[in-house]
């Protein structure tokens, strides 16, 4: 399981390189598609890369770190670890909507119970 930084960055590389082939990336690009609570360090994204390479997430083809300069291409194992993050949000989104329902209805359900209740007892004690 990649950190939530490590997996941005393979998501963007994903988006980034779509069409299927190696794309030419400048470090900067990179860095200022953090969000703020995200944000990286050079350091840290040559880090990351480095992480990506080492577990076939990602291939280098070629990297100039001196002018900040990547030839990345996503290999088929990170385009699978994104395509299971997705998946696994629609479902945890699913069952909590799923959750949702059931909650609602069965408050619904005990509030006419209650109601029903109170109706028949305040009926009978006239």
């Amino acid at each position: 399981m990649l950190d939530k930084r490590t997996a941005f960055l393979l998501q963007k590389i994903n988006v980034l390189c779509a069409d299927g082939n190696y794309k030419i990336l400048e470090k900067d690009e990179l860095l200022s598609a953090f969000p703020d609570h995200l944000a990286q360090s050079e350091e840290g994204l040559d880090g990351m890369l480095a992480y990506l390479q080492e577990h076939e997430y990602v291939d280098i083809k070629y990297a100039d770190k001196e002018r900040g300069v990547y030839c990345l291409y996503p290999l088929p194992a990170g385009r699978l670890y994104h395509e299971k993050t997705s998946e696994r949000r629609a479902e945890a989104v699913s069952s909590f909507k799923k959750f949702l329902f059931t909650a609602f209805f069965a408050a619904f359900l005990g509030a006419f119970f209650g109601a029903g209740i109170v109706a028949v007892l305040t009926a009978i004690m006239g």
